[in-house]
Formats: structure tokens, C-alpha cells, sequence
């Protein structure tokens, strides 16, 4: 199983939610799974979460489980596991569409300008073959 990590100059918004009934996630699973973020606050293991991202998606909102924490130098790297099949997919494409903005800001500060478009043909071309694929 395989998580993402989530480009850190795209802000998650990331709340605590009631507990959600899960199904458990087979561990032998592959492919995409879900996320990793850096944060400034700790999340208990096992706790869920509501998840938007503003930047990309004003409607994006998906609920997901903290798989762990982990104690950094300056906050904390959490991994937030989405155990059904909507909210997995749905992650991984947006999860496709924040590697591409990411893509483009840093092109920009290289001295490219490119817009949405061009950024998306370049990443696909470099980093598509790559990233994670969605098993369930």
C-alpha cells in the first residue's frame, strides 16, 4: 500500500470528525492507499478526519482515518488512510491535480512560467508513470 505525500505549499484543512465505522484495510492491499501531510498539531492513530482543499477544489470534502503521527522537528508527518473505495479515488485525483500545481509554482520559481495546462502535459510526461495506482 502506498501513500502520497501532499505537496506542503497546498494547506489541507484537516478536522477531526466523530468517529467514522470504517471497514479495516487489508495491510497485503496495493496501490494507492492514501496521503501523508505535515502538520502542526499531533492526530491520534486510528482517529477520522474530514479533509478539504480549498485551492484546488472549493467542493472537495472527503472523511479518512489518521494511520499514524509521527513526531518531527517542527510538527508532526501524519498519514491519513481512506479505506473506501469513493473517497480513495477521489483523493488520488486530487491528489494528481495538487503534484500538478506543485509542479507549476516550482516552475515559476525557476524562472517558467506555465499555465495550467502545459504544467499538467509536462508532469504526466514526467511523473505520471509513477505515481501510485488505485487497487481495491
Amino acid at each position: 500500500m502506498e501513500f502520497v505525500a501532499h505537496p506542503k505549499d497546498l494547506p489541507l484543512e484537516i478536522t477531526l470528525i466523530e468517529d467514522q465505522p470504517f471497514p479495516q484495510i487489508n495491510r497485503e492491499r496495493s496501490g494507492f492507499i492514501g496521503i501523508t501531510y505535515f502538520t502542526s498539531r499531533p492526530f491520534d492513530n486510528g482517529r477520522s478526519v474530514r479533509i478539504t482543499l480549498e485551492e484546488i477544489d472549493p467542493n472537495f470534502c472527503v472523511s479518512g482515518r489518521v494511520a499514524w503521527c509521527n513526531k518531527e522537528v517542527d510538527g508532526y508527518q501524519i498519514a491519513i488512510e481512506f479505506p473506501t473505495k469513493e473517497e480513495c479515488y477521489s483523493v488520488r485525483m486530487i491528489e494528481q491535480l495538487s503534484q500538478i500545481e506543485h509542479y507549476r509554482r516550482q516552475a515559476k520559481s525557476e524562472g517558467r512560467r506555465l499555465n495550467y495546462n502545459e504544467a499538467a502535459a509536462e508532469w504526466i510526461q514526467k511523473f505520471a508513470a509513477n505515481f501510485p495506482a488505485f487497487i481495491l
